[in-house]
């Protein structure tokens, strides 16, 4: 039978994180399930997965559904259903419950999209400000010193640390939404003082400011907009994120060509106030995650309006059941890893102590740290002194890179889809190692001068691919 409230199917049952029996149905029971499995994080290339899960849980859901079916069918006629019948009923069930759970990739609500643009804004800057150095090096207070451009280029990733320890705590204490409007906060002043920089100091002190915004920023958009969306659009939005990053970098570089002249390089840099000012206007149509919401609170009605409107929901019983997903996801995923009362360093020693995690620990440590030890930052840093003297036109050889990033990012995407991680990193790493000796020989005068774009191009595609995302 099929209950007019709850949903499609027979109803089921659950216990959630408070202890208390929430019947669901089928679906319910798969949207659940759904919830816990896939963490509240939206990061890049994690659509396959996503879909995975889905696919999976509604054929769950769907042998549930149909078996009780069946049940009550039999006991009601008292004849067995043949085994055609059977499959039949189960494929259209399984059809129609996948159907119902990939409503959610349709469904996008205002806040939703709000928070998507705001998100996806603040990545923008994060990866405008990495490459806005490159190209005017030149032109900006013609006479500066080599050491003085090198701090000035060279503290953003000195602010950026500090940026990503602070963004923890903060966010986690006085919520997403506040941590936002810091970021916004931070990307207006930073952008500010490095437009109307009288001298190099200030440029240096801008870019501090800046690139501790860039690092919180890259800290609070995958938890903001994980809390935020379903499930089944974790990924896909951060996928969108990582995208507004490297077009950010390609944005820099395309508009260096008419800016990055001596008289009118701070249009160049005001690209980032004139962003945060965007930002302050969006500012108060900000949602606050209920996630968090719901960890201080898990009566809160605040959480429960939020979620109102975000999921589109119109009766009360189906808020109750969303808010049930979000505490137990939270309940679930907090005991898979550490408990929320432990510091970070005692979890840390105690990961490295297991002989089970610690040699992932050990891995993830060292692909991060090979990561920014790569040399891939010295590129979008310094790509166009990099060229000079190598082609005729060096901003045009930035730009190609710039757009060879995104492109590449975009092929990382459909490889990721189907080929294993560990094979794209090792073939990313050998890829870059390969292209950077092809590359010191072309500049020693094997091969020609051109050939050094093709192997600083092949040197980022190999990032991107591999090394980068991951």
């Amino acid at each position: 039978m099929i209950n007019p409230t709850l949903g499609l199917g027979p109803k089921s049952y659950s216990v959630h994180a408070g202890s208390d029996i929430s019947y669901l149905t089928p679906l319910q029971l798969g949207r659940h399930e759904l919830y816990e499995m896939v963490p509240f994080t939206a990061v890049f290339g994690m659509q396959q997965k996503e879909r995975n899960i889905t696919k999976a849980f509604a054929n769950y859901a769907a042998d549930l559904g149909t078996m009780e079916a069946d049940l009550e069918a039999y006991s009601q006629t008292n004849q067995h259903l043949t085994a055609a019948e059977m499959d039949s009923r189960k494929s259209h069930a399984s059809l129609l419950l996948l159907e119902e759970l990939e409503l959610d990739a349709v469904v996008i609500t205002t806040p939703l999209i709000i928070a998507l643009f705001m998100a996806g804004c603040c990545q923008f800057l994060v990866g405008y400000n990495t490459s806005v150095m490159n190209s005017p090096s030149s032109v900006v207070f013609v006479g500066h010193t080599t050491f003085q451009w090198s701090m000035a280029v060279a503290v953003f990733a000195i602010g950026g640390p500090f940026g990503a320890i602070a963004a923890g705590k903060i966010v986690d204490k006085r919520g997403r939404r506040s941590g936002m409007a810091m970021v916004i906060y931070m990307f207006l002043l930073g952008g500010l003082v490095q437009t109307f920089a009288r001298n190099m100091i200030y440029i240096t002190i801008a870019r501090f400011i800046v690139g501790f915004a860039s690092g919180f920023s890259s800290v609070l958009v995958p938890i903001y907009l994980g809390e935020l969306a379903p499930p089944t659009l974790r990924g896909t939005l951060g996928t969108l994120t990582q995208f507004c990053l490297v077009i950010g970098i390609f944005a820099s570089d395309l508009l260096a060509f008419p800016f990055a002249t001596e008289h009118k390089w701070r249009i160049l840099f005001s690209v980032t106030p004139l962003s945060g000012i965007i930002l302050l206007f969006c500012f108060p149509f900000l949602i606050e995650s209920p996630r968090w919401l719901l960890g201080r609170d898990r009566k809160s009605r605040r959480a429960r309006y939020i979620i109102k409107k975000l999921r589109g929901l119109r009766y009360e019983h189906e808020i109750e059941i969303e808010v049930n997903h979000f505490i137990s996801a939270s309940h679930a995923q907090a005991c898979d890893g550490d408990d929320e009362h432990t510091s970070s360093g005692v979890a840390f020693i105690t990961m490295l102590m297991d002989k089970q995690i610690r040699k992932l620990l050990i891995c993830s440590l060292v692909l991060q740290i090979a990561q920014q030890l790569s040399g891939i930052n010295a590129v979008f840093y310094y790509s166009t002194m990099f060229f000079e003297g190598v082609i005729d036109n060096p901003q045009l050889g930035t730009t190609i890179v710039g757009g060879v990033n995104v492109v590449a990012t975009y092929v990382a995407l459909l490889l990721m889809e189907n080929t294993n991680r560990r094979t794209l990193i090792l073939w990313s790493a050998g890829g870059m190692l390969i292209s950077s000796i092809a590359l010191v020989l072309s500049l020693l005068g094997y091969f020609s001068k051109m050939a050094s774009l093709f192997f600083v191009v092949a040197y980022v595609s190999f990032f991107e691919i591999g090394l980068g995302p991951m």
